[in-house]
């Protein structure tokens, strides 16, 4: 496996630099975070996330609109993924960043900002054995993207990996070197956490995000709703010994949790023969039903689908929500829903 910076340095003409700003970017991280450096980290009952999923951070008036009408003040802002990519001149796959997020804006005043990456199984099996590696290449990056964009202090990261039996103890051992460099600079490490993940009981980071939808198999023809189902997540949380399960292991080493639910819409493409083709956005899979040339679902985020799923969350696991976190900031979708459904699911 080729070394992740190296694979960095052919990706864009800013790499170098950015590269070049690592040891920069520590040392001021560390300035900026030393500020709050006997500060402990406390976290408000009342929070109210959003994730930023988009490879451009590029504000809206519509996207500022909402946060300040609904009171958002944490952002989770994807940076970059960690996948696999074929080097042409070695013909060798690689490790590397993709989809780098490039900013435009500013982070509003009023929110604090997380910085996410998603990480995906291919990678993490590459770096197998070599997780304090790749704990310090995602580190470094992290630290040097936020530095050269001067997006400010932070105090906590989260990583997204859909993580699976074979690597589960991969990813422990990469949480477990990232928060040891994180605690350098008195910041947290988060996670997401698919119902799928409920019945492991172990969580390796300092808080987590219950990742309430992507609750049904996209590729299966048969899905009737890829992105959220009431009756797929009641299969998930009708055993009531996988919630104690659930409950003991937030209790014992990750006792903040986040509840996480949707807000968007897709198409799920499929051949003449029933097999997955590809994900399209909402815009397009209308376009494509329209022309009738194409096997298309069109699956949402119906508000009343949201609000039964949550409440049936909510009865589930009790009072051990944090807050609740929206997924994504889209002003295209968010539209669809009128300010008392944000709310209801927000609250």
């Amino acid at each position: 496996i080729i070394n992740l910076s190296a694979a960095m340095k052919v990706r864009t003409v800013c790499l170098s630099i950015i590269i070049g700003l690592f040891a920069l970017s520590c040392k001021n991280q560390k300035e900026v975070n030393g500020q709050n450096k006997e500060k402990e980290v406390a976290y408000e009952t009342s929070n109210r996330g959003i994730y930023h999923w988009k490879t451009t951070f590029d504000l809206t008036h519509e996207d500022t609109t909402f946060l300040n009408r609904h009171g958002i003040t944490r952002l989770y802002v994807r940076m970059f993924d960690v996948g696999m990519e074929r080097n042409e001149s070695t013909d060798s796959l690689e490790v590397v960043p993709l989809g780098t997020t490039r900013f435009i804006s500013r982070i509003p005043a009023q929110c604090d900002y997380i910085p996410t990456v998603y990480i995906t199984l291919k990678a993490l099996k590459a770096y197998n054995g070599r997780e304090s590696d790749l704990a310090d290449l995602i580190i470094q990056r992290i630290y040097a993207m936020c530095s050269w964009n001067e997006l400010g202090k932070f105090d906590e990261v989260q990583y997204d990996c859909d993580w699976t039996a074979e690597t589960k103890a991969s990813f422990e051992r990469l949480c477990s070197y990232s928060k040891r460099m994180l605690e350098r600079n008195h910041i947290i490490l988060s996670g997401t956490i698919r119902l799928h993940q409920i019945e492991e009981a172990t969580y390796p980071f300092d808080k987590g995000v219950l990742m309430i939808y992507n609750t049904g198999s996209f590729a299966n023809p048969q899905t009737k709703n890829s992105i959220i189902d009431y009756d797929d997540v009641y299969k998930y949380l009708s055993v009531q010994g996988r919630i104690d399960r659930f409950k003991k292991a937030r209790k014992e080493n990750c006792p903040h949790i986040e509840m996480a639910y949707p807000t968007y819409g897709w198409g799920v493409l499929f051949d003449d023969e029933g097999r997955f083709r590809a994900l399209v956005t909402d815009k397009e899979a209308c376009l494509l039903s329209q022309s009738r040339k194409e096997n298309i679902r069109i699956e949402s985020s119906e508000y009343e689908e949201v609000v039964k799923v949550k409440e049936l969350v909510d009865n589930a696991f009790g009072e051990i929500s944090c807050g609740n976190v929206i997924y994504h900031l889209d002003a295209n979708n968010l539209s669809k829903y009128e300010s008392h459904e944000i709310e209801n699911i927000l609250n």
